[in-house]
């Protein structure tokens, strides 16, 4: 795993150097430059595979023409090596991004058709002189460009587009929107105007100024009608699992794997373990005051036997958040990403590279906003609720409201009810010139998302929205971010591309069957796992940011939002947060993770927007640290480290 970042038009060594040092965390191993006339390419490398020089980058090709950047792992690189040596090429190294090279100088762009893996890369054609870039199919690793006067600028992420001084930090206000809306930036967009991401499954030559971004891969949810007995299915999922599970194992270093105690990663966990010579290095995050799943993790570890490490975090995982910031570049509402990035950090005192059970719920519609859309039976009513407080209303009359929501709409505005926040509310939370900027109605983003055109059942709507939206844009995000910000590598067996195509082409009730999504995986979980993992809870690397709210982190947030930053960035209405708040602090209303969008967004204007030293990023006045905490902290840096 690694980074890159590199220019097209005007630059300079010096920018290039930047580049190297913005992203040291994700290749402490190596770095290095290479120029040429109207072109510059920066490396930074994190050794997983063939870890002698051999393997470093910027790579250049035995004819100079072509020069590769690359951050991924291609895990059928033995078996393209195999087919280009037997075509002719000649190898120097046992690297994959010697044969992502070769394998570019014979196909062109149709290298990527052949990768199995997580990838993003960029090879310069001197020849031609063209810049092709590519990301992997389900954007597992990420890609970012932006035009600047006479040229592109690109990285593995965006504090490295900001070396280059043609290109400047504004915000995009629909992009500021959106993340109210979704908790995450959607994208190709980003929160950063001019900045673009490069689309999952997406190629992109350069060439004269034109830029034209190409899918080479799209999911499909093409489902045959089953010809074949529920066992038989079974059995072969479970095969095709050892396999995908098998290949992302291959490494020069030792590999360990996350453990939430939930069905997807305990089963990767589990077949991992089969596969791997010696005890596997496990580990997991509990959570002081909720959501602790450590005693499914410990079971699930003590029936593998794996070498099992967990961490306990408490309401002072605020003092994280600045450096987690740092590390995101973009606002995410997800509060996972402190978990992950805290787990993500205790695996990377023992190994390099880790397992995640990440992908499992997508396809199989494990999400719970999913499943209860699709159970629910629905009635022919007409009815719809004023205001926007009942949708987070505690108590019987609450859960009446919602329940009546959902038997008088569709499974698709269920969905989307559960997955983003309405026009009604937004309207109320914004302050009037943040409407002037975005126009006086939002518009919902998930609108072209959920296209049943896109598939063959209408019910995979939902689930073509979770693998296409939501999975690359907050949970791979948060994932490569959190890890890389270690200078870990997280790969994702369960997105290998073979298998969930073929999982894709299952009838709809072999993955969601009964109101209960992973049908067919349940069925295999339960052969390698205790039977209190299998039951149904709710699960994963979830902080109880609701409850923490409720003490001493209410009291910090109602400091955030009297502040005059707060106030002077005019886009959320100072008086409505607080009112939020107090809702909340009330206990007659749940509005833990819209508070929490509302501090995230905050803590990211700070660090990103105003580039404030770390000392102002929390507070504007010390006093508020020490009402939340009951502590006098001995300055910032101190609080922060």
């Amino acid at each position: 795993m690694c980074g890159f970042g590199g220019y097209v038009g005007s630059g300079s060594r010096q920018i290039l150097e930047e580049m190297t040092v913005l992203l040291a965390h994700r290749g402490p191993d190596w770095k290095d430059v290479w120029m040429r006339d109207g072109i510059g390419l920066a490396h930074t490398r994190l050794s997983i595979l063939d870890l002698t020089a051999a393997g470093n980058q910027p790579m250049v090709s035995g004819d100079g023409r072509f020069v590769l950047v690359y951050n991924g792992e291609i895990y059928n690189y033995r078996e393209l090596r195999n087919q280009l040596q037997q075509e002719g090429e000649i190898f120097l190294s046992s690297s994959d991004s010697e044969v992502l090279l070769h394998g570019y100088r014979k196909w062109g762009s149709r290298v990527v058709e052949k990768l199995r893996g997580m990838f993003a890369f960029g090879i310069w054609d001197d020849g031609r002189r063209q810049l092709f870039l590519a990301r992997d199919r389900l954007g597992i690793k990420p890609l970012f460009y932006a035009p600047i006067a006479g040229g592109l600028v690109f990285g593995s992420e965006i504090k490295a587009l900001f070396a280059h001084p043609g290109l400047c930090r504004k915000m995009n206000f629909g992009a500021v929107d959106a993340y109210f809306e979704l908790g995450y930036i959607p994208g190709p967009g980003t929160v950063y105007d001019g900045v673009h991401m490069l689309a999952p499954g997406c190629r992109l030559e350069y060439r004269g100024g034109d830029i034209q971004p190409q899918r080479y891969w799209a999911p499909e949810f093409q489902a045959a009608p089953a010809e074949r007995s529920e066992a038989a299915l079974t059995e072969e999922l479970d095969q095709r699992l050892h396999e995908a599970v098998s290949s992302h194992l291959v490494a020069d270093v030792p590999v360990g794997a996350f453990l939430s105690g939930g069905i997807d990663s305990s089963l990767v966990c589990a077949i991992a373990q089969r596969h791997s010579p010696g005890p596997l290095h496990t580990f997991t995050i509990g959570f002081d005051g909720g959501g602790d799943e450590r005693a499914f993790a410990r079971s699930v570890a003590a029936r593998i036997g794996s070498n099992h490490h967990e961490q306990v975090i408490t309401p002072h995982i605020v003092q994280e958040l600045p450096q987690l910031l740092r590390s995101l570049e973009q606002p995410l509402c997800d509060n996972s990403a402190l978990p992950t990035y805290l787990v993500s950090r205790l695996a990377r005192k023992h190994v390099k590279v880790v397992l995640s059970g990440d992908g499992g719920d997508e396809p199989f519609g494990g999400y719970e906003w999913t499943r209860l859309a699709l159970s629910l039976p629905g009635l022919r009513l007409d009815w719809q609720a004023a205001g926007w407080q009942w949708a987070y209303q505690q108590g019987p009359a609450g859960l009446a409201k919602r329940l009546l929501f959902d038997l008088t709409h569709a499974p698709r505005e269920r969905y989307q009810r559960r997955i983003s926040v309405s026009d009604r509310l937004r309207r109320w939370l914004y302050h009037p010139t943040f409407f002037a900027e975005i126009g006086e109605v939002p518009r919902s983003t998930f609108h072209d998302t959920l296209n049943p055109a896109a598939v063959q059942d209408e019910r995979d709507a939902l689930l073509y929205a979770d693998l296409c939206r939501y999975l690359p844009e907050d949970v791979l995000f948060k994932v490569d971010r959190m890890s890389m910000a270690h200078s870990l590598e997280v790969r994702v067996p369960l997105l290998d591309h073979r298998l969930l195509e073929w999982v894709l082409g299952l009838p709809f009730d072999m993955r969601f069957r009964a109101g209960r999504g992973k049908h067919l995986l349940r069925k295999i979980a339960s052969r390698y796992l205790p039977a209190d993992v299998l039951r149904p809870r709710k699960q994963g690397f979830t902080v109880p940011v609701g409850r923490w709210l409720l003490g001493s982190l209410g009291v910090w947030a109602a400091d955030l939002f009297r502040s005059a930053s707060f106030a002077q960035r005019r886009i959320v209405r100072p008086q409505a947060a607080l009112e939020m708040l107090a809702m909340h602090r009330s206990r007659r209303f749940d509005l833990g993770h819209r508070i929490w969008s509302l501090v995230i967004f905050e803590i990211w204007a700070r660090l990103w927007l105003d580039r404030r030293p770390d000392d102002a990023l929390l507070t504007e006045s010390p006093a508020s640290v020490q009402r939340a905490y009951g502590f006098e902290p001995p300055g910032m840096q101190g609080l922060l480290h």
